[in-house]
């Protein structure tokens, strides 16, 4: 088990931060973090259910070559032009909300996630977290929302947010622990609002976070 959160990041970083409440100097044998579906339990999130006003960032051309340099040393120049074309492209986000739907609704393009494994990955890689139980612990939402984000490019971040559980959602989603008409926990990539002013993540993006997550994103509607 890692025993820093610098584990954690050198891990799922695609970009490299510095001068952060969650920095941390150790460094060791790096970890993939994934998640498991588990039984609903009492988490900290820094949700709030207004609108997002996150702000597209400059596109920063990842260099993919050296993302995964390992994984791409020993194979012939044309294969490793198509890998970077297809790391680079953006995300198929489809379906798409409707225009009509996203006029009255919020949505947000990301993953399902349960109370329990906000609180399970905070205690699990915050160095932070309190052994005595009696202490409050830190807010492990925005823990989460930091070690994610890492996963993205320019200087975009994840954020928490709340989505109303539907019928699709749970045909699609089986592992959901809601039930259809209540809220849940969504790990956000991106926001409708910020889909029409142009935003697109790019595949390595999702990737990243597809992995670590273990289960496909999708568009959900938000909760106000």
């Amino acid at each position: 088990m890692p025993k820093s959160t610098s584990e954690v990041a050198s891990t799922i970083a695609l970009k490299s931060r510095s001068n952060t409440p969650y920095a941390s100097s150790s460094s060791a044998r790096t970890r993939r973090v994934t998640f498991q579906a588990t039984e609903q339990d009492e988490g900290h999130s820094s949700d709030t259910d207004d609108a997002d006003n996150s702000s597209v960032e400059e596109d920063v051309e990842p260099d993919i070559r050296s993302m995964f340099a390992r994984r791409i040393r020993n194979w012939p120049e044309n294969k490793i032009r198509e890998f970077e074309d297809r790391m680079r492209a953006p995300y198929d986000l489809s379906p798409i909300p409707s225009r009509r739907n996203s006029q009255d609704f919020q949505y947000y393009f990301g993953y399902y996630i349960t109370a329990s494994e906000i609180r399970k990955f905070s205690e699990r890689y915050n160095s932070e977290w309190p052994k005595d139980p009696n202490e409050m612990p830190p807010d492990a939402g925005a823990f989460l929302e930091y070690m994610l984000s890492f996963a993205m490019l320019g200087g975009r971040e994840v954020k928490l947010r709340r989505a109303w559980v539907r019928e699709e959602d749970k045909e699609r989603l089986s592992s959901i622990e809601e039930p259809v008409g209540k809220g849940c926990y969504v790990v956000v990539v991106l926001s409708m609002t910020d889909y029409q002013r142009g935003y697109r993540p790019r595949y390595v993006e999702v990737r990243e976070l597809t992995k670590m997550m273990r289960r496909k994103p999708s568009w959900w509607q938000g909760v106000f």
